[in-house]
């Protein structure tokens, strides 16, 4: 009993695990970085 109950929890967390992941996707870091640039300006 104990083993079968720990099957079905073995193959549901196999499952859940393979169905969360998506298709993986490229960021260019290039793209991300924005510059600031900042003026001080004394009076």
């Amino acid at each position: 009993m104990i083993k079968k109950i720990t099957l079905i929890v073995l193959v549901f967390c196999a499952v859940v695990s393979c169905g969360k992941k998506g298709d993986p996707k490229y960021i260019d870091p290039e793209k991300k970085v924005e510059v600031q640039e900042v003026l001080i300006n004394s009076a």
